[in-house]
């Protein structure tokens, strides 16, 4: 979860990591930053819905409305383009502490 946070703030550099995990009401941007982490956890990362459901404290509803509304905004080019790289930066954070820790 932590790589996946790290890379959306990178991706809404606006937003702090507390904004993206705990978005202040009304603050439409925060809250699509979170719903992209809960997407990349699940589509990206592999992550069971239950599990996901369990550490972020919400319902099974409102992980499904995130996941929906992240497919349909991957229809446009734009989002998708921006999205794309969030992910491959998620990878990249990834990789590089899979790195360091083989190493240590």
């Amino acid at each position: 979860m932590h790589v996946c946070t790290i890379a959306v703030r990178d991706g809404f550099p606006h937003l702090s990591a507390a904004d993206i995990l705990d978005p202040p009401h009304e603050w439409f941007d925060a809250a699509l930053a979170r719903q992209v982490v809960m997407h990349l956890m699940i589509r990206e990362c592999g992550w069971p819905k239950r599990r996901v459901v369990e550490m972020e404290e919400r319902s099974r509803e409102a992980i499904n409305r995130a996941l929906r509304t992240i497919d349909a905004r991957l229809q446009y080019p734009r989002f998708a383009n921006h999205y794309q790289a969030i992910k491959t930066h998620a990878r990249e954070l990834l990789t590089l502490i899979v790195a360091q820790e083989e190493a240590a």
